[in-house]
This record gives C-alpha cells, structure tokens and sequence, in this order.
C-alpha cells in the first residue's frame, strides 16, 4: 500500500471513531478504542429489569405530579367561574321577580320577608313558628340581599341576629357598581370558614317600568360549598391515578422482566457457543432475534477460519510420513544395482503409501461436511438387517485376502445373515430414521477396523430395547490398552501412530496403520442421528452371551429406533 493510501485509510479511520465519539451514547460505551489501563469506577451495578422498572416509576411520578398539580390548578378557578354564573343567573331571574314587591311596597313588609326568609333558612328570620312542613327543608347556601336606589339594604336572608337589613351597602362594591349601571361583583372573606375561604357575590339591578334603577339584588355563595365537591373529585381523581400507576407499574415490571429474561437467554445462548446450543427465537424481540442472527453468524464464521486453519495444519502433518516415504522409496528406486525383489518392496510402499493419502483425504473431506453448522442429514426410514447383509456381501473380498471367516450377523443371538424373509416385528424393531449414505460410511468405516485388526471373526450382533437399537460390530483381534479406549474417537489417534509394544495389534509382525479418522467421522455422524458410540474390550472369560465367550473389541453403536 502506498503512503498515501494508507494516511487516507488512516484518517478515514482516525474520522470515524470520532464521528462515533461526538455521540453521548458512544462515549458511554467505546467501540474500537483503547481500552482503559485502570478499571473504571461502578458505582450501580442495577439490572436492566431495575433500571426499566425505576425509569417508568420516575416517569410515571413526575407525569402524574405535572398532571395532578395542573388539573386541579385549573379545576378550581373553574368552579369559581361556575359558581359567579350561577349567581348571575339567579340575581337577573331574582331581580325580574322583585320589580313588582319594590314597586308597590309589598318588599318592606314583614309578611313578604317571612315567605322570603322560608325559601332560602330553615328558620325564617323574623321569630315566627315553624310549622311543621318546614322542618324537613333543607336550608340554602345562598345569601339575598336587596337594597333600595340608595344602596340602603330592605331584605337580608341572614337570620335576624346577622342579617344587616337597614344599614348602608352603597359602598360595596357590587351594590355600588350595579346602582351605577355596571356589572356589580364582589368576593369578601368568609371570617366562618375553616380554609380561608371567600364568599362571592353577584348583584343585579331592579328597575322600574319606565327603566330606571330603583334598587339592587345582590345574591351571594360560600365557596366552601363547592369544596367537598372538589375534595371528592380530588380524592376520587387521586385513587385512579394510583390505580394506574400501580397496574402500570405491573406492566412496566413484565416487560422488564420479559427483556431480561430474553436477555439472560441471549447471554446463557453466547456462553454455551462452545456446545453447539441452538438459538432461542423470541416471538415479541426482533431486535434480540437479529442479536443472536448476528452472534449465531459470527459464531459460524470463527468456528469455519479456525476449522480451515486446524484442517490445513493437520492435512499437512499427516501427508508429511507418507509423502516422505513415497520421496525416499522413490530415491531407492533410481538405483540400478537394486535387486527385483528389494525393488518390488519399493514399489508396494509406494503404492500403500499412495492408497494411504487417498483415504486421508477422503476421510479428511467427509469429516469436515459433518463438522459443518450448516450440516444436515437427509433421513428416511431403513431397515439395518438388508444394509448389514448388503455390506457384508460387499466387503468378502477383504475377508478373504486377510483369511477371514464371512461376517456373521446376529439378531438377538439368532443367525440371520441370510435371512432373506424378514418378519414385520424384526423390520419393526432394527428400522430407523437415517440418513443411507452416511450411516452406511459409519458401518464400513468400523467394519474396515474391525477387517484390519481381527485374528480370524467378525461379527455383527443386533438388539434393541423400547427406544433404541443397539448395533455391536465385534472382532478377536487383541485388546486394547486403556488409554487407547479413552482416545479412540480423537482425531488422527491410531494405534499406529504410537510407540510399539506388546499390547500394539499386530499382524504377520507389520505394524497394522490407520489415519486415526474413522472413528472420529463415526461419532461425528452418529451424534447427528441422536445416538451414540463406544469401544470396548472384551474378555472371554466374563461369558458375555453377544460373543459367544470370545476375546477381542466391540464397537456399540446405538440409535433411536424409528417411531411408528
């Protein structure tokens, strides 16, 4: 790269990481920088279930304070506006029904007051008995008054002991503005209420015929009377708000606990990568599900580079003996002094070693499709018995080249290995769901083992319980030490690569050799079919039944039977 290049790739660079600083959010979390030589200072360590739930408590407090202090700032004023119309009302209606008492007189009489007195008191304000019709009317909060052209009061609703009838409401001002034509309106403090509130009144002029103003009717109300109104619409309002807050709260608290819970499954999903879990799918999260997409791929794509990095390293040191051997074979062979026979040896390792990279490499190539994530198998149903019989019949050739007796196969101890006719119970318990091409590699590759390391038997034993078949594929050759069972199914561990000695399989004195990868690409394809594989020697003197009292190694491969 020229320098050029590489300043723009550099301030390009330099350009986004501060364009993503300038963010607030960025500067919280870093990305792409230097990671801090000191840990920073936690001071909350809060879930992110407390920090949704805490968020929506904040907000729901400040919103219902804000709302609260704002309805009821707005409620009262209202009310008041509603009680000065109500008053207006009744002081035009009073005045329109007083014209004709000021008129003729009939106002300053004690007979008019009493009827007047029985409509707005309980008591009436002269002392007069009540009679008995009186005693279950409710008294009114309203307070009358009426005054002459003079400002000089005729008529007060009070009782007699207050009522300020005969005195001088001129200079008040809404008798005073209403005799002058104006719109008459007052509020004086109530000195009997508990909440320091006011009394509201709203005068209105009596005129005569002719129009003039003959007089005033001012008709007043406690604001107290309309506060316990208020107070149970504050409370009734205040005991729903809490209701809300509280369900939404609740509300709140679910779907914070919902996204921690996807979270912790997201997380838990992250840790166990390594296991191969399958990705949880979230039905309401389409962010968490592009998440685990985004881990999920991720997760693919290192697995796949390690994978190419591991399959190239061990191609190359496993092709490295037989290469060698080809290269030095080969050296001898341009030798002319070279007998015929030497020269034939030559040219048989040559030859072994040429077979030898072939089946390295095809393995190699069928152990990394299974190791793919993308692997998937094609299952249909199989009968075991007629795919035994058939590998069987194919591999008596290699028998017979390394004088072997023909494979024998068994089904619960009974010979069936050319059983043509086979019963529905036998299909019903030795069927399963696989796939053909790949179990049949798992079957051929234990039974090239067990060809290349028996004395004289092999042998196929098949049983079943209520879930599961189990196939043991059995050879006499000799046992295996233990840590050989414990590696068996490691990859490229073969007994011919270890040191030799006495418990190494041996055959006409040669060591027997292996790619140590059959038994690998078995398990691998086995655990795709929900199953599982082992190894393990038998001894003849523990009379196991299977065998027949033999010694030698067995190899159990067990699947689940398929399902009707």
């Amino acid at each position: 790269m020229n320098p050029k290049a590489k300043e723009d790739v550099n301030s390009h660079t330099n350009k986004s990481v501060h364009t993503d600083q300038s963010n607030w959010y960025a500067k919280l979390h870093p990305i792409g920088v230097d990671q801090q030589t000191t840990e920073p200072k936690r001071l909350l360590n809060l879930s992110i279930f407390f920090r949704i739930w805490l968020a929506v408590a904040l907000v729901l407090i400040f919103c219902g304070v804000v709302v609260f202090t704002q309805l009821f700032g707005y409620v009262k004023p209202t009310a008041q506006q509603v009680i000065e119309d109500t008053l207006l009302d009744t002081s035009k209606l009073l005045a329109a029904s007083l014209q004709v008492p000021l008129t003729s007189g009939q106002l300053y009489d004690d007979a008019y007051h009493a009827k007047l007195d029985a409509a707005f008191i309980d008591v009436p304000a002269i002392d007069k008995p009540i009679k008995p019709a009186d005693k279950n009317k409710s008294g009114s909060s309203f307070r009358i008054y009426v005054t002459d052209g003079d400002g000089k009061v005729i008529y007060d609703s009070l009782p007699t002991s207050k009522n300020a009838e005969g005195e001088d409401y001129s200079r008040w001002n809404d008798i005073y503005l209403t005799l002058k034509g104006l719109y008459g309106v007052r509020s004086t403090p109530d000195i009997n209420s508990t909440r320091g509130s006011s009394i509201m009144y709203v005068a209105q002029p009596i005129k005569d015929e002719i129009g003039n103003i003959i007089g005033a009717v001012s008709v007043g109300k406690p604001v107290d009377s309309v506060l316990p109104y208020l107070d149970n619409t504050r409370n009734r309002m205040l005991l729903t708000v809490l209701l809300i807050s509280i369900v939404a709260l609740i509300l709140a608290g679910l779907v914070a606990w919902w996204l921690k819970q996807s979270i912790t499954l997201v997380t838990q999903y992250t840790g166990a990568l390594a296991e191969d879990t399958k990705k949880p799918y979230f039905y309401l999260g389409h962010e968490l599900n592009s998440l685990t997409d985004t881990i999920e791929t991720m997760k693919h794509r290192l697995e796949n580079r390690a994978y190419v990095t591991d399959y190239v390293h061990t191609l190359t040191h496993e092709l490295k003996s037989p290469l060698t051997a080809i290269r030095a074979s080969s050296e001898l062979l341009e030798d002319d002094e070279l007998d015929t026979e030497d020269r034939q040896m030559l040219v048989q390792a040559v030859g072994e070693q040429s077979i030898k990279m072939q089946q390295l490499i095809d393995r190699l190539l069928l152990l990394a499709k299974t190791e793919q994530p993308t692997f998937k198998l094609n299952r249909q149903l199989t009968p075991l018995l007629p795919l035994l019989q058939s590998l069987a019949k194919d591999n008596a050739a290699k028998l017979q080249q390394q004088q072997l007796s023909p494979i024998s196969i068994y089904i619960d101890d009974k010979d069936m290995s050319k059983a043509t006719a086979l019963s529905a119970d036998i299909l019903a318990t030795t069927s399963i769901f696989a796939d053909q091409f790949w179990l049949v590699q798992v079957l051929q590759n234990v039974l090239d083992n067990a060809i290349h390391f028996a004395d004289s038997i092999v042998s196929i034993h098949i049983h079943n319980t209520t879930q599961t078949v189990i196939i043991d594929i059995f050879n006499d050759g000799k046992l295996l030490p233990d840590y050989a069972i414990n590696k068996a199914f490691d990859r490229y561990f073969s007994l011919s690569h270890q040191s030799q000695n006495e418990h190494t399989s041996m055959s006409s004195g040669a060591l027997k050799k292996g790619t140590g990868l059959g038994l690998t690409l078995v398990k691998q394809v086995i655990e795709h079919h929900g199953g599982h594989v082992s190894i393990r020697n038998i001894d003849g003197s523990a009379n196991d039944t299977n065998i027949r009292q033999s010694s030698g190694v067995m190899v159990s491969i067990t699947l689940p039977l398929a399902k009707d």
